[in-house]
């Protein structure tokens, strides 16, 4: 769900850019959002853009962020339009409403991901 409709972008370098850094877009600036995005940036082990987006898709399901992560990112609609081409559920505010409610939902599951 997070890639589809995703635009493509890329880096000067070539690299493909992926959800990973809609996230980072989307909360640098956002005070208590960005712990998951300092923890993933801190494992060296991870190289690619998917790995750090899954990484902090782990992240969050661990420490029960993820509606709450969404959620702000969202509501920059801004970034979330530069990223998403206009078919994406991310930019219909009835279908995100939607999402995010259900991903509060995922509050009451304890996940035990390793990171």
């Amino acid at each position: 769900l997070i890639k589809f409709d995703q635009k493509e972008k890329s880096t000067l370098l070539g690299n493909r850019k992926d959800y990973w850094d809609y996230f980072c877009d989307c909360l640098a600036k956002v005070k208590g959002a960005n712990d998951g995005i300092r923890f993933v940036k801190s494992i060296t082990e991870l190289r690619t853009s998917l790995g750090k987006g899954r990484a902090f898709l782990r992240y969050s399901l661990v420490h029960q962020r993820l509606a709450d992560t969404l959620q702000q990112c969202f509501m920059n609609t801004k970034v979330t339009s530069d990223w998403y081409y206009a078919r994406s559920p991310f930019l219909n505010p009835k279908m995100s409403s939607d999402i995010v409610g259900q991903l509060y939902e995922l509050t009451d599951v304890q996940f035990d991901l390793a990171s």
